[in-house]
Protein backbone atom coordinates (compact mmCIF):
# COMPACT_ATOMS: atom_id res chain seq x y z
CA UNK A 1 0.00 0.00 0.00
CA UNK A 2 1.24 3.56 -0.75
CA UNK A 3 -0.12 7.08 0.27
CA UNK A 4 0.93 9.92 -1.85
CA UNK A 5 -0.41 13.49 -1.65
CA UNK A 6 0.23 15.67 -4.92
CA UNK A 7 -0.76 19.20 -6.17
CA UNK A 8 -2.48 20.15 -9.16
CA UNK A 9 -0.46 22.11 -11.89
CA UNK A 10 -3.84 23.85 -12.94
CA UNK A 11 -7.04 23.92 -11.32
CA UNK A 12 -9.19 20.76 -12.07
CA UNK A 13 -12.78 21.03 -12.72
CA UNK A 14 -15.31 18.20 -12.24
CA UNK A 15 -15.09 17.33 -15.74
CA UNK A 16 -11.32 16.90 -15.28
CA UNK A 17 -11.56 14.75 -11.71
CA UNK A 18 -14.47 12.39 -13.29
CA UNK A 19 -11.99 11.99 -16.31
CA UNK A 20 -9.32 11.34 -13.91
CA UNK A 21 -11.40 8.79 -11.87
CA UNK A 22 -12.59 6.73 -14.94
CA UNK A 23 -8.86 6.44 -16.15
CA UNK A 24 -7.75 5.36 -12.77
CA UNK A 25 -10.45 3.31 -12.72
CA UNK A 26 -9.78 1.66 -16.02
CA UNK A 27 -6.05 1.15 -15.13
CA UNK A 28 -6.12 0.04 -11.99
CA UNK A 29 -8.81 -2.78 -12.80
CA UNK A 30 -5.98 -3.93 -15.31
CA UNK A 31 -3.57 -3.70 -13.17
CA UNK A 32 -5.32 -5.40 -10.25
CA UNK A 33 -5.06 -2.04 -7.70
CA UNK A 34 -7.56 -0.82 -5.48
CA UNK A 35 -7.71 2.33 -3.35
CA UNK A 36 -9.24 5.81 -3.24
CA UNK A 37 -8.54 9.10 -4.62
CA UNK A 38 -9.75 12.43 -3.15
CA UNK A 39 -8.97 15.83 -5.07
CA UNK A 40 -10.39 19.37 -3.67
CA UNK A 41 -9.72 20.75 -7.32
CA UNK A 42 -5.87 21.92 -5.91
CA UNK A 43 -4.68 18.80 -4.58
CA UNK A 44 -4.73 15.12 -4.74
CA UNK A 45 -4.61 12.99 -2.29
CA UNK A 46 -4.66 8.67 -3.21
CA UNK A 47 -4.14 4.83 -1.27
CA UNK A 48 -3.31 2.43 -4.13
CA UNK A 49 -3.24 -1.12 -2.91
CA UNK A 50 -1.97 -3.87 -5.04
CA UNK A 51 1.54 -5.63 -5.50
CA UNK A 52 4.55 -4.11 -4.72
CA UNK A 53 5.16 -4.18 -8.48
CA UNK A 54 1.72 -3.11 -10.12
CA UNK A 55 2.16 -0.27 -7.35
CA UNK A 56 5.53 0.81 -8.65
CA UNK A 57 4.12 0.52 -12.25
CA UNK A 58 1.10 2.89 -11.44
CA UNK A 59 3.25 5.24 -9.25
CA UNK A 60 5.40 5.86 -12.05
CA UNK A 61 2.49 6.67 -14.68
CA UNK A 62 1.29 9.21 -11.80
CA UNK A 63 4.62 10.45 -11.13
CA UNK A 64 5.39 11.44 -14.97
CA UNK A 65 1.40 12.46 -15.27
CA UNK A 66 2.20 16.52 -16.14
CA UNK A 67 -1.49 17.46 -13.79
CA UNK A 68 0.47 16.01 -10.74
CA UNK A 69 3.28 18.30 -9.35
CA UNK A 70 5.06 18.22 -6.44
CA UNK A 71 4.27 14.53 -5.49
CA UNK A 72 5.25 13.01 -2.32
CA UNK A 73 5.10 9.45 -0.81
CA UNK A 74 3.62 10.05 2.55
CA UNK A 75 3.40 6.10 3.87
CA UNK A 76 4.26 3.06 2.21
CA UNK A 77 4.32 -0.86 3.50
CA UNK A 78 4.00 -4.18 2.85
CA UNK A 79 0.07 -5.02 3.66
CA UNK A 80 -1.48 -7.94 2.02
CA UNK A 81 -4.51 -6.94 3.76
CA UNK A 82 -6.42 -4.47 1.14
CA UNK A 83 -8.95 -1.74 3.12
CA UNK A 84 -10.26 -0.75 -0.49
CA UNK A 85 -10.62 -4.00 -2.13
CA UNK A 86 -13.33 -4.42 -4.08
CA UNK A 87 -12.98 -0.61 -5.68
CA UNK A 88 -10.28 -0.24 -8.30
CA UNK A 89 -10.88 3.17 -7.13
CA UNK A 90 -13.20 4.80 -4.71
CA UNK A 91 -14.06 8.61 -4.96
CA UNK A 92 -16.08 10.84 -2.36
CA UNK A 93 -17.76 12.17 -5.56
CA UNK A 94 -20.37 9.12 -5.31
CA UNK A 95 -22.55 9.74 -3.00
CA UNK A 96 -24.03 6.29 -2.40
CA UNK A 97 -20.37 5.10 -1.41
CA UNK A 98 -19.63 7.72 0.71
CA UNK A 99 -20.60 6.04 4.40
CA UNK A 100 -18.64 2.89 3.14
CA UNK A 101 -16.03 5.10 2.14
CA UNK A 102 -15.48 6.88 5.28
CA UNK A 103 -16.05 3.66 7.27
CA UNK A 104 -12.67 2.18 5.44
CA UNK A 105 -11.22 5.43 5.97
CA UNK A 106 -11.78 4.95 9.42
CA UNK A 107 -10.03 1.73 9.50
CA UNK A 108 -6.80 3.01 7.38
CA UNK A 109 -6.71 6.06 9.70
CA UNK A 110 -6.70 4.35 12.72
CA UNK A 111 -3.38 2.73 12.48
CA UNK A 112 -1.72 5.73 10.21
CA UNK A 113 0.78 7.84 11.23
CA UNK A 114 -0.67 11.33 12.24
CA UNK A 115 1.05 13.49 9.35
CA UNK A 116 -1.51 10.81 7.25
CA UNK A 117 -4.21 11.29 9.46
CA UNK A 118 -3.61 15.39 9.02
CA UNK A 119 -3.57 15.06 5.24
CA UNK A 120 -6.96 13.39 5.31
CA UNK A 121 -8.79 15.27 7.37
CA UNK A 122 -7.84 18.38 6.10
CA UNK A 123 -8.88 16.90 2.09
CA UNK A 124 -11.73 15.38 3.39
CA UNK A 125 -12.88 19.12 4.81
CA UNK A 126 -12.90 20.38 1.57
CA UNK A 127 -14.37 17.33 -0.36
CA UNK A 128 -17.09 16.95 1.88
Amino acid sequence: RIVYASTATERTDDDTQIDILRQSRANNGLNGISGILLSDGRRFLQVLEGTPEAIAHVFAQISADPRHGEVRTLHDELDSRRIFSGWTMASMSDDRQTEAIRERLQVLLRSAPEGIRDEFEDILRTVS
